[in-house]
């Protein structure tokens, strides 16, 4: 009989919330037993803007994030949005689903939320160049949830 290494189990939404409000603390928490929001302002680095940041997140799906305010589409004077998996709702592309980069045990304040600030820093850096400059697969026309 061969030992099994056991799946870890899935960070609970009052886990999650709870890492949010530690590792956030001035973004708004809200959850339940199955889905938990965040709502907060990031400033990817000292001389970056703000920006209003939206996190949504069913236990055991992958978490979704979208970029408020400022209008993503204003400031891209035209341009398609980078790493997004919808132009018109502005979802973000933070990582590949479904190869394990995330997964439901993993706390989304030590990392999705970090890899949004990637993500903004990255746009600005962008905004300027035209040019991408983090690694990524992102496959055209793809769209999740």
């Amino acid at each position: 009989m061969r030992n099994k290494i056991p799946k870890p189990s899935n960070l609970s939404a009052s886990a999650q919330s709870i890492a949010l409000r530690q590792c956030f603390p001035s973004g708004q928490t809200a959850w339940n037993r199955c889905e938990v929001r965040w709502t907060g302002e990031i400033s990817p680095s000292e001389f970056s803007r703000t920006y209003v940041v939206e996190l949504n997140y069913n236990v055991g799906d992958p978490p979704r994030v979208w970029v408020r305010q400022p209008d993503l589409k204003r400031l891209a004077d035209g341009r398609k949005l980078p790493h997004m998996y919808d132009q018109e709702t502005q979802r973000l592309c933070l990582y590949f689903p479904n190869i394990g980069l995330w997964r439901p045990n993993m706390a989304l304040a030590c990392t999705v939320l970090p890899w949004t600030c990637l993500w903004l820093y990255t746009f600005e850096i962008w905004l300027v160049t035209d040019v991408w400059h983090t690694r990524g697969v992102h496959p055209d026309g793809l769209k999740i949830g």
